[in-house]
């Protein structure tokens, strides 16, 4: 389990982005690291940074052995009014903003999962001396990774967004 002081490094590191989000911190469901999220009722928006520990909670990706680098654009539920109008429609901000990274994010392109709640991801494999939240590969993963879903707009999107 990480402690206070690894969730503080990854917190400072992305905080350029966190304007207009609440900030949690912590393990669960297969990832340690940091969300920016906002919420309504059921309706949750919004990014995860950190690391993916446990593969299995992420099935759909092929390839991918714990632990890696992984930020994720999410909308939950499934079947809620967000996830509607910014991911299952052609014209969402999610489609476009994945067809803009394919270009920018290479060799480690951002992957689109219409039908997962975290519709939008790329990972990093880092070397094994580097399962911490408080390397520096980590955190500039993160953090590059957060500047281009904000060069596509999707961070202004979601912070935006007005959820019902």
């Amino acid at each position: 389990m990480e402690d206070d002081t690894e969730f503080l490094a990854l917190e400072r590191a992305i905080a350029p982005f966190a304007e207009g989000f609440s900030v949690r911190s912590g393990n669960e469901n297969g990832l340690s690291g940091v969300y920016l999220h906002r919420n309504a009722g059921d309706q949750e928006i919004g990014i995860f940074a950190g690391l993916l520990m446990d593969e299995t909670k992420f099935p759909h990706i092929e390839y991918i052995e714990a632990p890696v680098a992984f930020v994720m654009a999410y909308v939950t539920p499934l079947d809620g009014t967000a996830r509607d109008e910014l991911v299952d429609d052609v014209n969402g901000i999610f489609e476009i903003a994945h067809e803009t990274l394919l270009p920018l994010a290479s060799p480690e392109p951002f992957y689109a999962f219409a039908d997962e709640p975290g519709a939008l991801l790329r990972t990093r494999r880092l070397p094994e001396d580097a399962e911490e939240l408080t390397d520096r590969r980590l955190l500039e993963f993160c953090r590059g990774s957060l500047a281009l879903l904000g060069q596509v707009d999707l961070l202004d999107t979601l912070r935006d967004y007005e959820i019902e």
